[in-house]
């Protein structure tokens, strides 16, 4: 049964000394916000980690890393190319495919499927790249996914570091000389994930609340279990679901940036979060203000994160008083 509830979400990991996403149009470097010094990672890094951890966990996903198209994806999972398929059997694929796989049923997709009857678009107002589809044969199949990121953003600005090294194996033998690697890294960043999941749109991919509780558990586990080069020393530190009444179409928004980090140092010299607290007094503000439109507050915390309301030491708990409860994985 598809999710009833809308749900909003933060989500805060940090990493110490390594790169959380790089971007391979520039050298690699860790995403930056030139204007603010602020470290960037892309949404798509994030749902990278959430299926990665489902696949490891024995869900079946249909982005799995392949370097495949999505119709080539879907043959091999139907036994038939969905390309050669006529559209009105469309709805019958798309049933098949979101009943077996999470991720599209979290963050949707896009197929194309090619027809023998060919139809000629007598539409004005269509665009001109639908007319040629139409003509040509093709429908598609598309899923706008319940679950949405926002880019995440670190709480503070960070310090790039550059680092050259030999290599571990000569570029040519006859030359016996290793050569360099080169690798930009940060020292620490500790970044802030912001989500909305639309009921609405759960009931067009049979979103279920049981989805859900395995996406949190991959953000969460997954997270940790990214032990690369370049991630490790990455931990989630804190998660925060709002779970709103049933039959709402409300969301409160931007609730990560009720969320502040307060250190003593500078921003480029935080190491940990030994060196800062996360102030939470806005976001109780806000949750107090609308808490008859809220079903429930969840959430996971790292014990070593300290949270603060109005400089004083808070417990999460206390956030939204007798609906804030702890997210069972």
């Amino acid at each position: 049964m598809a999710i009833k509830n809308r749900h909003e979400i933060v989500f805060v990991y940090d990493v110490k000394d390594g790169n959380p996403n790089g971007d391979p149009m520039d050298s690699n470097k860790p995403r930056l916000d030139i204007t603010t010094g602020v470290n960037i990672v892309s949404d798509v890094r994030l749902k990278r980690t959430i299926r990665d951890h489902l696949q490891d966990t024995k869900s079946d996903i249909f982005i799995n890393g392949e370097a495949v198209t999505a119709t080539k994806r879907a043959a091999a999972v139907l036994g038939e190319d969905p390309t050669k398929m006529n559209p009105e059997n469309t709805s019958v694929v798309s049933k098949n495919l979101l009943n077996k796989f999470i991720d599209l049923r979290l963050f949707g997709g896009t197929l194309a499927f090619k027809s023998e009857k060919k139809e000629k678009s007598s539409d004005e107002s269509e665009s001109k790249d639908k007319k040629k589809k139409k003509e040509k044969g093709i429908s598609s199949i598309t899923y706008t996914g319940p679950v949405q990121f926002r880019f995440g953003r670190s709480l503070h600005a960070v310090d790039p570091v550059f680092t050259q090294g030999t290599a571990a194996f000569v570029s040519q033998e006859e030359k016996g000389q290793r050569s360099f690697r080169e690798e930009w890294t940060l020292n620490y960043s500790c970044i802030a994930f912001y989500g909305v999941v639309n009921q609405n749109t759960a009931e067009k991919t049979l979103l279920s609340d049981e989805d859900l509780k395995k996406m949190f558990a991959a953000m969460w586990d997954g997270t940790k279990d990214l032990i690369t080069r370049s991630k490790m020393e990455q931990l989630p530190r804190l998660l925060i679901d709002v779970v709103y009444n049933e039959g709402g179409n409300f969301h409160i928004g931007e609730l990560d940036k009720a969320i502040e980090l307060k250190s003593d140092l500078p921003d480029e010299k935080i190491r940990g979060i030994k060196d800062f607290a996360l102030e939470v007094s806005k976001l109780k503000e806000l949750l107090d203000t609308y808490k008859d439109k809220i079903k429930e507050v969840r959430y996971m915390i790292d014990s070593r994160l300290k949270l603060t309301l109005d400089a004083g030491e808070f417990m999460i708990e206390d956030l939204l008083p007798s609906k804030t409860k702890y997210l069972e994985k």
